[in-house]
C-alpha cells in the first residue's frame, strides 16, 4: 500500500501521523540548570572554605575538573549503554508492531471488499421496476419520495373508499337483521371488514412476492386454492347479503317489508357479486402494487452497505495509525546513532557549562579580579584543547 500525504480519495489510504509517537528513549540528559545552580555554589563555598585560591588559579590546576571529568566519562557509558538497548528494543518493537500492521491491513483488505461487493450489488439493484418479476425495486424505493405512488395508487384508492362508502349500507342491514347483540354485531363486522379488505389486500401481497421471487408449483397450486377459496366466499357472502336486503325485515315485532323492495333475487345477487368482486380485486391490485419486496432488499443492502461503510473507516483508520505508528518506531531505530551523537555533544557542552558555572563561583568567593583574569584564561585553554579533540 502506497501512502500519500495529499488528501486521499475513496479507497486510499494516506500517511498520517500516530496519535502517540512512540518514544523508546532510556536514556534522559541530566537537569543542566539545576547542575549549573548547584555547580556555583560549590565553587563559593570552595573559594570561602579556603580550598582554592588565585594561586592555585595561576597554576591552573582546578581539582574539580577532574572530578566533573569522571562524571561526564561515566555519563558517556551511560548514554552507549542506553542507546544499545534502545536499539535492541525498538528492533523488538518494530517487528511486533509489523505484525499488527499485517493484521490491520488484513482487516482493512476484508472491509473494502466486502464493501466493495455490496455496494455492486447496491448499483445493481438502484434500477426501477419496469415490469413484475424483473428484481428491481419501485421508483419510491430508490427516490424516497411517496409523490409518484399516490399518482399512482389515488384512483384505485378512491375507487375503493366509493365501493366501501356503498357496501355500508348494505352491512349495516345485514348487521340489523343478523346482529341482535353487540358482540354479534363487532363479529360481523370485522369480518366483513377481514374478507372485504384485509385479506385481499394480504392475497395481492402474496401474488407479487410469487412474481418476483417465483415459487415452486405446490406455491402456485395453494395461491390458485385460496383464490378459488376466496371465490367461494364471496358468493356465500353475497348470498347472504341478499336474503338480508330481499326478505321482510321485521323491527320491534313489526313487518316493514324487504329494503330491496321492488328488486327481485337476481338482479340483487348480480349487484352484490359485482360489488364484493371489484372491491377485492382493488385491495388485491393495490397490496400488489405496493408490496414489491425488492424494496424491501434495497433497504437492507442500503443499511448494509452503510453499516459496512462505518467499518471500513474504522478499519482504514486503524490501518493509518499503525502504518504511522510503525514508520515512527522505523526513525527512532534508523536516528540511533544521530541520537548517540548528539546526546554526546550535548554532555561534553553540558559539563563544559558546569566547568564554567564552578569558576564563576570560585571567581565570586575570592572577590579578586585577578582571580577572575585567571580562571578566564583557563577557560580558554579548555575551549581551545576541546577544538582539537
Amino acid at each position: 500500500m502506497r501512502f500519500k500525504d495529499h488528501p486521499a480519495e475513496q479507497g486510499e489510504v494516506t500517511r498520517i501521523a500516530p496519535a502517540v509517537a512512540y518514544d523508546g528513549d532510556l536514556y534522559h540528559l541530566p537537569d543542566w540548570i539545576t547542575r549549573r545552580g548547584e555547580e556555583r555554589e560549590l565553587g563559593r563555598a570552595h573559594a570561602e572554605g579556603g580550598h582554592l585560591d588565585t594561586l592555585t588559579l595561576e597554576t591552573g590546576s582546578v581539582p574539580r575538573f577532574h572530578e566533573l571529568e569522571d562524571e561526564r566519562l561515566a555519563e558517556l557509558s551511560r548514554i552507549e549503554d542506553a542507546t544499545e538497548r534502545e536499539i535492541q528494543q525498538d528492533r523488538a518493537a518494530f517487528e511486533s508492531q509489523k505484525i499488527k500492521l499485517a493484521e490491520s491491513q488484513r482487516h482493512f483488505a476484508e472491509a473494502r471488499r466486502t464493501l466493495d461487493e455490496t455496494q455492486r450489488r447496491v448499483t445493481e439493484l438502484e434500477q426501477p421496476s419496469r415490469r413484475p418479476g424483473d428484481g428491481r425495486p419501485s421508483s419510491i424505493a430508490l427516490s424516497g419520495s411517496r409523490w409518484p405512488a399516490v399518482r399512482r395508487w389515488l384512483p384505485a384508492a378512491l375507487l375503493l373508499l366509493l365501493l366501501v362508502i356503498v357496501e355500508v349500507p348494505i352491512l349495516y342491514q345485514v348487521i340489523l337483521s343478523w346482529g341482535d347483540s353487540v358482540e354479534m354485531t363487532a363479529l360481523i363486522a370485522t369480518g366483513a371488514a377481514l374478507i372485504m379488505l384485509v385479506a385481499p389486500h394480504m392475497y395481492g401481497r402474496a401474488y407479487r412476492t410469487w412474481q418476483e421471487n417465483g415459487s415452486p408449483a405446490r406455491g402456485r397450486w395453494l395461491l390458485i386454492a385460496v383464490a378459488l377459496v376466496w371465490v367461494g366466499l364471496i358468493v356465500a357472502v353475497a348470498v347472504l347479503r341478499r336474503d338480508a336486503l330481499v326478505k321482510p325485515l321485521v323491527v320491534d315485532g313489526q313487518n316493514i317489508g324487504p329494503t330491496a323492495e321492488g328488486v327481485s333475487q337476481l338482479p340483487t345477487m348480480i349487484l352484490l357479486l359485482a360489488l364484493l368482486v371489484a372491491t377485492a380485486l382493488i385491495a388485491a391490485d393495490l397490496g400488489r402494487r405496493m408490496h414489491n419486496p425488492n424494496d424491501r432488499r434495497l433497504r437492507e443492502l442500503r443499511a448494509k452497505r452503510d453499516q459496512e461503510r462505518r467499518a471500513f473507516v474504522e478499519a482504514q483508520s486503524e490501518y493509518q495509525r499503525d502504518a504511522g505508528f510503525a514508520e515512527s518506531i522505523g526513525q527512532h531505530l534508523q536516528a540511533a546513532d544521530r541520537r548517540r551523537a548528539s546526546r554526546v555533544r550535548q554532555v561534553d557542552n553540558g559539563f563544559e557549562s558546569l566547568a564554567t558555572a564552578y569558576l564563576g563561583g570560585v571567581v565570586e568567593g575570592l572577590g579578586d579580579p585577578e582571580a577572575a583574569s585567571w580562571a578566564e584564561r583557563i577557560l580558554v585553554r579548555r575551549r581551545a584543547a576541546r577544538s582539537r579533540t
